[in-house]
């Protein structure tokens, strides 16, 4: 009789119990095997498409950076054009025509309006009030920004104070820089350190007239 074998008690024999649960054990952990590496192959596939997904999306933070820089850039960019005007009585018609050729289709309409009649306004004060002899000229400065422009008109005047005043219903005077404060978001004057005095106003591109306030500085 072998050893893995028992007489029973007719007389046969039967497998030992222990060999059967030997086999069962065998083919349970082969079973886990199979499944634990089942379970592993699908790990290895998410770490993949993790890793993947990880570097697109790396590469997609590198594309929007870029473009919030260039967004940026272009934000802060900004464009000035200065012209040379004859300081004459035809002086506010020249500086409206270089005002209009400037910001044309560039900023809204209603903006386009008050920067020409703002314009002219600060040329005839620069007409009525500068000292600088015959022959003079002013200095029409266009800026553009993001979602403004400016409007500066510099000239050879002295370091007289320029003020907004209350105007003079009877004299007509007192009118210009009203004007300028009323259209504008803000507006200054700058005394230059080379001698002579800008007048300048900022206005909403879009033509909303948010805030007034005037600035006097040196430059």
């Amino acid at each position: 009789m072998r050893p893995d074998q028992t007489v029973s008690g007719n007389g046969g024999s039967s497998v030992a119990v222990d060999e059967a649960d030997s086999q069962s054990t065998s083919e349970s952990l082969r079973a886990e095997c199979r499944r634990q590496e089942v379970v592993i192959d699908g790990l290895r596939d998410a770490l993949s498409t993790l890793r993947r997904g990880a570097k697109a999306l790396k590469a997609e933070n590198a594309d929007l950076r870029g473009e919030n820089d260039r967004l940026r850039d272009r934000a802060d960019e900004r464009e000035l054009v200065q012209v040379a005007i004859a300081l004459d009585v035809r002086a506010p018609g020249a500086a409206r025509v270089a005002v209009a050729q400037r910001l044309h289709e560039r900023v809204a309409v209603a903006a386009l309006d008050n920067a020409r009649l703002l314009v002219s306004e600060l040329i005839a004060n620069s007409v009525r009030h500068s000292d600088g002899p015959a022959g003079s000229q002013v200095i029409l400065s266009v800026e553009l920004g993001s979602d403004w422009f400016r409007i500066g008109v510099q000239d050879s005047g002295s370091g007289a104070v320029i003020t907004a005043r209350t105007p003079d219903l009877e004299s007509g005077g007192g009118f210009g820089l009203t004007l300028v404060q009323t259209l504008s978001e803000r507006w200054g004057v700058e005394h230059l350190a080379g001698g002579g005095t800008q007048v300048w106003a900022q206005l909403s591109r879009s033509g909303a007239n948010r805030s007034q306030a005037s600035t006097v500085r040196a430059a």
